[in-house]
């Protein structure tokens, strides 16, 4: 009797472990799995004046110095991709003139924040702006008519690929008649693009 109770009770207890191995292999199984992510900031930004256009200017035509030996154009602007030149030319006639130059953003993914720098026109030898010339105005604009203004701040991008351009006007102004002719005003527009991927 006794044996056969210590045998009951070996059974009751293998029979438990059995089941309890048995749930153990059809219990819930975890799974981990541990990631890194990394990027290299090698994307592509590339702003560029668009070489293909070619910029606007008014007053078209040409001015006669005022000893009328030499005859040239009021305005006359070009650019490669990285550097504008635009020189300029006023009388009594047209007072002011200006150039409209393309600059396009090429990346692929980066936006394009831009802010401007400009240094008003200064004769040679001098180190402030000539009082003949007003400032130096600048705008950019979303459209070729130079009519839907751009603003420059923070959230001002110009987006990323093909097609997304903005249109640079540069406009400069007599302010009082000189009493000679002024052949050395030099002015510069620095725009800086910074690259957005907001």
């Amino acid at each position: 009797m006794q044996r056969r109770r210590t045998f009951t009770v070996m059974a009751i207890l293998i029979a438990v472990l059995v089941l309890g191995i048995g749930y153990a292999v059809v219990s819930n199984v975890t799974l981990n799995l541990n990631g890194s992510a990394n990027v290299n900031a090698n994307f592509d930004f590339t702003v560029v004046y668009d070489t293909a256009y070619t910029p606007v200017v008014s007053p078209t035509g040409n001015t006669t110095m005022s000893d009328n030996t030499t005859t040239h154009p009021y305005v006359t602007a070009s650019a490669t991709t990285s550097t504008a030149t635009m020189t300029v030319w006023l009388d009594k006639d047209h007072t002011s003139a200006y150039a409209i130059f393309k600059i396009d953003n090429t990346s692929s993914l980066m936006g394009a924040t831009l802010t401007s720098q400009v240094t008003n026109v200064r004769l040679q030898g001098e180190d402030s702006d000539s009082s003949y010339f007003n400032p130096v105005t600048v705008g950019y604009y979303s459209n070729a008519a130079c009519t839907q203004e751009y603003e420059l701040t923070d959230e001002t991008v110009v987006p990323a690929g093909t097609n997304n351009s903005v249109y640079m006007k540069v406009t400069v102004s007599l302010a009082k008649a000189p009493l000679e002719d002024i052949t050395t005003g030099t002015f510069t527009v620095t725009t800086t693009a910074h690259p957005n991927n907001d």
